[in-house]
């Protein structure tokens, strides 16, 4: 069955279907969570949520054309939501956005730890809190704008399905992004950081 039919048929209270569905884009929903929550735990209460609001939601997601990005939406906002309750955002955010300021592509890695030298290992593990806390306080629509780009890897034009904006607001969601990461890391660390959109 296609997404369509899977919904459909969630509609008519057919539970192994909802299951179906469930085990179709778990992982999608999970890793969303993950990425930003940075706990296994909160990211599978948060996942389980998200199903929850699916199965309430049938009823509106036969006419999504694409259920992945709503699911997207959704794990995103509950995700980010869940940080702001919990108070908890200066560390357990999105990590590795170090890359914005070496790497023009998405998904680059990031720093590797050097187990050698403590000294360095210690100086990457601050500048990660730092970028972290940063990219925590970020307001809602850029954060999640950073996520679909640098994580998901999602394309301008895939975000803006997801977030139900144009893809001019997409790159401006990720341009203020960036510019308010570098203001909020200390000046030695973003300086001369070049950065392309």
């Amino acid at each position: 069955m296609n997404d369509q039919e899977l919904v459909k048929a969630v509609i008519r209270g057919d539970n192994s279907a909802m299951r179906d569905l469930i085990f179709r884009y778990q992982d999608l929903v999970l890793n969303t969570c993950y990425k930003v929550l940075q706990s296994r735990e909160d990211a599978q209460d948060i996942a389980q949520e998200v199903f929850i609001e699916t199965y309430r939601s049938a009823v509106r997601l036969r006419n999504e054309e694409n259920i992945s990005f709503w699911l997207y939406r959704i794990s995103l906002n509950k995700s980010i939501n869940y940080l702001k309750r919990s108070q908890n955002m200066l560390f357990r955010s999105i990590q590795q956005i170090e890359s914005i300021f070496r790497h023009d592509s998405p998904g680059s890695s990031p720093v590797p730890h050097s187990d050698d030298n403590p000294g360095e290992s210690l100086e990457a593990s601050e500048r990660q809190q730092m970028l972290s806390a940063a990219v925590a306080a970020l307001p809602a629509r850029q954060q999640k704008a950073f996520v679909l780009y640098y994580y998901e890897e999602l394309t301008y034009k895939e975000i803006s399905a997801v977030l139900g904006l144009s893809a001019s607001s997409v790159e401006s969601l990720l341009v203020r992004g960036r510019e308010n990461v570098r203001k909020r890391c200390r000046p030695d660390f973003a300086a001369n950081k070049e950065i392309k959109t």
